[in-house]
């Protein structure tokens, strides 16, 4: 069953689940963003020089 179906019923077991799934895959991909900002941010800076320098 999905949240979206018609007989879902929100339980503890699935708020919990929920809960901690979302919460995962925000911190994931918040990590992953922030990642690649600071990556862009030092590349555009100059901080950042490839094999040839």
């Amino acid at each position: 069953m999905f949240p979206f179906a018609y007989e879902w019923i929100w339980d503890i077991g699935h708020i919990i689940f929920f809960g901690l799934f979302y919460g995962i895959i925000t911190v994931v991909f918040g990590t992953l963003t922030l990642t690649i900002l600071k990556t862009m941010l030092d590349l555009w800076a100059g901080h950042i020089s490839g094999p040839d320098h």
